[in-house]
């Protein structure tokens, strides 16, 4: 649901969308690669925070190499999920230092933490400024603030090297994925006189840190790592669970029903098994950005 501060700065929180946010990966021990290892080498013995830090993708994989960690969230039910994903993990729960907040005020002294992620929230905030000035604030002198690859229409998968065949087959999963995110907003509109409206507010991080941070320095992490994944897993769990922004203002009777005759429409156009189409790619390279206090 869309939130509201007193300062009239909007956001979404994910109260409502919980697991089908994060959707099969929540189940699925982390792969520690490089991204994590060179997160650690930036944060060496130093004390991190992990703004919105939602089901601990960040978190937990940190504190299984050593990191000390304060995982902060605003929302109950996704800091539930930290801590399932720490059982998952087999990371002892007892290492966790969980606080929940919001990343608009936060509660920590000034000078205090040593590095800060902020990975899952200045997209949806509608003033992202007023957090990285909550997150320079927090940090002691020489602190880093970890940013990831966030520009506006950034593309993080790309289709070099698939075969034509594979390409045709993300054809159809684009066209499964419009067919049923159109129609679903389509009859929510037309019907129930709703309209949604996808709260992620697009930003460029750079800019945005620039206003505070001198410093800066960016690390290439090489992916070149194919993935692929079904359109059921990729999408449609996802917003059969309302995992998505735009659908936080549907009622939850109104969305099983949209839902519900939005997927009849579908089996009767491409068939039950559409649902199987694969989506594949190739990873970008992920660009580590770290501005220092």
């Amino acid at each position: 649901m869309m939130k509201d501060d007193s300062a009239k700065i909007k956001y979404i929180g994910y109260e409502d969308i919980g697991e089908s946010y994060s959707g099969d990966s929540l189940f699925k021990k982390t792969n520690i690669d490089e991204k994590y290892m060179k997160i650690r080498d930036i944060i060496g013995d130093g004390l991190l925070l992990d703004l919105a830090c939602g089901d601990g993708i960040y978190s937990v994989p940190l504190i299984k190499l050593g990191v000390k960690v304060i995982s902060m969230d605003i929302s109950d039910k996704m800091l539930s999920l930290l801590y399932k994903r720490a059982k998952i993990e087999e990371v002892d729960t007892s290492n966790l230092l969980v606080c929940r907040a919001n990343a608009l005020n936060i509660p920590l002294i000034d000078n205090s933490v040593d590095a800060v992620i902020a990975s899952g929230v200045l997209h949806l905030i509608s003033k992202p400024e007023v957090v990285v000035k909550e997150i320079y604030r927090v940090l002691k002198k020489g602190g880093k603030y970890i940013a990831f690859q966030d520009k506006p229409n950034a593309k993080y998968v790309n289709e070099n090297g698939l075969t034509e065949e594979e390409k045709a087959e993300n054809r159809k999963y684009f066209e499964l994925l419009n067919f049923v995110h159109k129609r679903y907003f389509e009859i929510v509109k037309n019907k129930y006189n709703i309209s949604s409206t996808r709260y992620s507010w697009a930003f460029d991080r750079e800019k945005v840190c620039d206003q505070f941070f001198d410093n800066k320095q960016i690390y290439t992490i090489s992916a070149n790592l194919k993935v692929s994944d079904t359109f059921k897993n990729l999408f449609l769990n996802r917003m059969n669970g309302k995992g998505f922004s735009d659908q936080s203002d549907v009622p939850e009777n109104i969305h099983k029903e949209v839902f519900h005759k939005v997927m009849s429409e579908f089996t009767d156009k491409f068939g039950a098994s559409a649902v199987d189409t694969v989506f594949t790619g190739y990873k970008n390279d992920i660009e580590i950005s770290v501005y220092s206090k």
